[in-house]
């Protein structure tokens, strides 16, 4: 299993080392890019995009394609469709930058209701079909991540759907959205998670803590590795977070560095 740390497009452009070589080349072998702001990445011009894609070059790369304001099965259809721009936007750049993985939010809303749920579904499933299509016409392949599902029904929707669909399984929103046991949908998903964020919280919020700062059981975690297909997981913490990690991470995952 490789493991990667997120930097922000927008930093990398600026020419932020990917990571502090002193702490982190043991551990990481690799850097998942957010485009956390499209526009930022619109307005990226070509040597910007070379500058990105040069600076990345030595390391292993995923994207995590744009999240804030995404919503593929809105009701609103012009929401809907620069929602799906936005993201075969983002599937685009992996191409540029030699990304073969992107990660997307289902992006259910937190407020969505149960009632309107399945009218939120179908509309949500027609584009995740199509965007699943442009990914594997341009050789990159989508993992999905959960964010606010509390049960199943939306994941096994998109496996009908979809035959190939994978997931992203992140620790940190199982916890404080779901407030399920994560052993739970590792039960139900088995080997169709092969990517993994890793950060930590207090079971109330999506806090992004150093790894052991909050209430996660990551030792449960590790112990349920073999019952997925994980090759690539990613440390979401800002650097100083990270660095605090480290001991944690050297204990929990040393056997897979």
């Amino acid at each position: 299993m490789r493991f990667l740390v997120f930097r922000k497009l927008r930093d990398l452009a600026r020419g932020t080392a990917a990571f502090e070589e002193s702490h982190g080349r043991s551990i990481v072998s690799g850097i998942e890019v957010t485009l956390n702001d499209p526009v930022f990445l619109r307005e990226l011009d070509a040597a910007g995009r070379r500058k990105v894609a040069g600076l990345l070059a030595p390391y292993e790369r995923t994207v995590h394609l744009p999240f804030y304001g995404i919503n593929l099965g809105c009701f609103d259809r012009w929401i809907a469709d620069y929602s799906e721009k936005t993201i075969r936007e983002g599937v685009d750049f992996c191409r540029e930058i030699g990304a073969a993985r992107a990660v997307s939010h289902t992006t259910v809303p937190a407020y969505l209701g149960e009632e309107a749920r399945p009218k939120w579904a179908p509309r949500f499933l027609e584009r995740l079909e199509r965007i699943e299509r442009h990914a594997a016409e341009r050789g990159v392949s989508l993992v999905w991540e959960n964010t606010y599902e509390k049960d199943f029904v939306l994941f096994d929707a998109m496996i009908e759907r979809v035959s190939s669909v994978r997931f992203c399984l992140d620790v940190g929103h199982v916890h404080c959205f779901a407030k399920r046991p994560v052993s739970e949908l590792v039960a139900h998903l088995g080997t169709r998670i092969v990517h993994l964020h890793l950060h930590d919280n207090d079971g109330l919020d999506d806090r992004h803590w150093a790894i052991g700062k909050g209430t996660i059981d990551f030792e449960g975690i590790v112990a349920l590795l073999p019952r997925m297909a994980v090759d690539t997981a990613v440390f979401e913490l800002d650097p100083d977070e990270f660095r605090e990690s480290v001991p944690r991470i050297e204990r929990l995952f040393g056997k897979l560095l």
